[in-house]
């Protein structure tokens, strides 16, 4: 039998270790929830990873300046509701309470349709949790579903890792495809007090995804 440790291990490396270090850096901002501090103009979209593509999200959700990072090839953006980013109650408010955020990072071409039953293997793995764990503590994470539709990945995770975002729900939504030599992870994240169905975080992910790729027709 064909032994493939190797090709989920080098597809994990490749795929998610830069994803991960980049959301796990990006998670400090969430602590705070990573909204601006006082009125800033509203910013439906944000460019980024050398200016090649457009993080947009749904209707009601705007990027958070003071939480996007764009560095080396790796990019992080954080979405909240407009109203509260801007500090506004006139801007556009999106239909669920939740916190979206995207990391890109330039790779090696890799095609996540193809390579995805690996790349779901090795999420499940120890190493695969303990990369998606705030504590890169694998026993924190529990993969509750995983999916490939398209060529688009979905994952359904729970990380209970101490130090979570205050009033942040450990139960969230992942998905994760490539663009052009850049793999992207987008996330749907909800709140403790009005957490999030599993049909309306799926409808979330998919949408924001969606947006992206449609967005980004040239890649």
């Amino acid at each position: 039998m064909k032994n493939t440790s190797t090709p989920i291990s080098e597809i994990g490396r490749r795929m998610l270790a830069g994803l991960a270090l980049l959301a796990l850096a990006g998670c400090a901002e969430l602590d705070g929830l990573g909204l601006a501090g006082g009125p800033v103009p509203p910013e439906a979209t944000v460019t980024v990873s050398r200016s090649a593509v457009t993080i947009s999200g749904p209707r009601g959700f705007c990027v958070d300046p003071s939480a996007t990072k764009d560095r080396d090839g790796q990019a992080f953006v954080l979405l909240g509701n407009c109203a509260a980013i801007t500090r506004s109650g006139a801007a556009p408010q999106p239909r669920i309470r939740a916190l979206l955020t995207a990391a890109v990072r330039e790779t090696e071409a890799i095609e996540v349709a193809e390579q995805a039953p690996l790349l779901e293997a090795f999420l499940r793995s120890d190493n695969g949790r303990a990369m998606l764990s705030r504590e890169s503590d694998p026993a924190t994470v529990d993969i509750l579903e995983s999916f490939q539709q398209g060529d688009v990945l979905y994952v359904h995770a729970r990380d209970d890792s101490a130090g979570y975002a205050p009033g942040m729900s450990s139960d969230h939504w992942r998905a994760i495809f490539d663009l052009d030599g850049r793999v992207v992870s987008v996330a749907v994240l909800g709140f403790e007090a009005n957490p999030l169905s599993r049909a309306e975080g799926l409808r979330a992910v998919r949408e924001f995804a969606a947006r992206i790729q449609r967005d980004n027709p040239a890649l």
